[in-house]
């Protein structure tokens, strides 16, 4: 209920298209969605979040790795990185 709630007030203020998630929770498969999606037609109060698609990340419990990677990867083409310390 708590994941439900977060989610349906996160995708009310930023408007999300679809909720991903990802690694190890994922893996829960039918026992944590079933009833997520449930608990978050009850926690929506606007219709694009009662019907927001909540699906498992593509890459397993790899996602979290190629996600930061892909921000280093992104940073490193923006420019040199500040150093931490002067």
């Amino acid at each position: 209920r708590a994941l439900a709630a977060a989610i349906a007030a996160t995708a009310a203020l930023v408007e999300l298209e679809r909720v991903v998630i990802g690694g190890g929770v994922a893996q829960a498969g039918d026992v944590l969605f079933a009833p997520l999606r449930r608990h978050l037609a009850d926690y929506a109060v606007l219709d694009f979040v009662r019907d927001i698609p909540v699906v498992t990340a593509g890459l397993a419990l790899d996602a979290g790795l190629v996600g930061a990677a892909a921000v280093a990867a992104s940073a490193l083409e923006s420019g040199p990185v500040p150093a931490l310390h002067s």
